[in-house]
């Protein structure tokens, strides 16, 4: 049962149906997207209860294709009148813009009127005494850390809930609804010595809650990582071996998914211009996406046009097979839809090269550079430049020597792709994306002369 929401999935399918009916009425063809969803948070620090906060929205957009034009307009109210007014303005606004022989919309028959859902709600306890009580677990955890360590303090311990809806009608007579969830844990720590101090936060994030990693590894692992950063210096400018965490290389993944979608290929702003066919990444790479995986944070039966995406090899062998395509971007490039007009679904990056666990990656990287943390950069969406500042670990025969602070690294990020030598065992997820450590060859980092 849910704790978080107040419409139900027949509300909204009928505010949406009603929309496009409405747009029919004065001739046009139209897409209407209805959502609702409630949120939740608890944060705890010090025993004290510092932020409670409950919230919840909803809101309708319509979409109007009329002779070659497109308008939109949005509102958040659900009555007949209300509908009737934007729909009204989506109209005037398509009669102003430029006719685009792309920008309609998708055939009928290409529309995921049937097919696979995948699971994307789990009823879990979502109550205000539920998340009070795994931010106060986290809390305790936190604090019994920092009784036999003087040089940790506790910071916030936070709990998340929310629920949502998300209605989809189009004027083909399509009309689907899914319900979603979230919920998320992280422990804040603090580290101070006589050289400053620093934080670091360990967070975990799932669909249901009994998935969710447990108070005490969270704040455990919060604590470590604000533990190693103690002590940071800088190094020399040099080259040298970089290895990755799990959580910066999902980074990189996503640079390179950034790059294969269709608005970066059409408007020629990607480093991997015609990638289709080509070797881009090291040829022991494979990048796969899942839209079926059940309760996956990017997972959908069908994207905000009502398109389906596949399961399918983005990456093989280090060979792009395919893109992220929407109905205009795809027209664009003279391709069908791919489904992913929101983005990319859930992806995994795998090597079919050795590895092994996160010891067994340092040991790998042997003298070099670990990152876990972006402070600042850019990467060129066309030329590919990369350039980050970041805070890490400097390691020696694969033992961590000291922490890394006030470095920049710099490389582009073809020759990064094709310099990775392997992939690390220690998966984790980051949203949409699945990928352990990246260790890549040869980096400049930019230090002291």
């Amino acid at each position: 049962m849910t704790e978080l929401l107040t419409q139900s999935e027949t509300n909204l399918r009928d505010v949406a149906t009603l929309a496009v009916d409405l747009a029919a009425r004065r001739g046009a063809s139209a897409r209407a997207s209805v959502h609702h969803e409630g949120f939740a948070k608890i944060a705890v620090r010090d025993g004290e209860v510092e932020t409670a906060e409950r919230s919840g929205g909803q809101g309708l957009t319509i979409t109007i294709f009329r002779d070659g034009r497109q308008g939109a307009a949005s509102t958040a109210g659900f009555e007949r009148a209300t509908i009737e007014r934007v729909v009204d303005e989506a109209i005037l606004i398509a009669g102003h813009v430029q006719p685009d022989p792309d920008a309609t919309m998708a055939p009928a028959d290409w529309l995921a009127f049937s097919g696979p859902a995948p699971e994307l709600y789990a009823d879990s306890p979502r109550s205000p005494d539920v998340l009070l009580n795994a931010a106060q677990a986290m809390d305790r955890a936190a604090s019994e850390i920092v009784r036999s360590d003087s040089q940790l303090r506790a910071g916030e311990s936070v709990a998340v809930a929310t629920e949502g809806l998300w209605a989809l009608a189009t004027s083909d007579g399509f009309c689907r609804s899914v319900q979603r969830s979230n919920d998320a844990r992280w422990s804040v720590m603090l580290a101070q010595d006589q050289g400053g101090s620093t934080s670091a936060f360990c967070q975990s994030q799932e669909r249901r809650v009994d998935a969710l990693l447990s108070p005490a590894v969270l704040a455990g692992c919060a604590a470590d990582r604000a533990r190693q950063m103690i002590g940071a210096r800088t190094i020399g400018s040099r080259r040298c071996p970089v290895l990755f965490d799990p959580r910066t290389a999902a980074t990189l993944v996503g640079e390179l998914a950034g790059a294969l979608t269709g608005h970066a290929q059409y408007r020629r702003m990607s480093f991997l211009p015609d990638p289709v066919g080509r070797s881009v990444a090291a040829s022991h790479l494979d990048l796969s996406e899942d839209p079926f995986e059940p309760l996956g944070l990017a997972s959908g039966g069908f994207d905000s046009e009502g398109i389906a995406g596949s399961q399918r090899a983005i990456l093989r062998q280090g060979m792009v097979e395919g893109l992220f395509l929407s109905t205009f971007s795809g027209r664009k490039m003279g391709m069908p839809s791919t489904g992913n007009a929101d983005g990319f679904y859930n992806l995994r990056l795998t090597s079919s090269t050795a590895s092994g666990d996160w010891q067994a990656m340092l040991a790998m990287l042997g003298t070099g550079l670990v990152v876990t943390e972006f402070q600042g950069g850019k990467t060129d969406p066309a030329s590919g430049n990369w350039t980050q500042a970041i805070k890490g670990l400097w390691v020696e025969d694969g033992q961590v020597v000291h922490a890394v602070t006030d470095v920049t690294l710099a490389s582009n990020m073809l020759a990064m792709l094709t310099g990775i030598r392997a992939v690390g065992s220690d998966v984790e997820r980051q949203g949409p994306i699945r990928t352990g450590s990246i260790l890549i060859d040869d980096m400049q980092v930019g230090g002291t002369a």
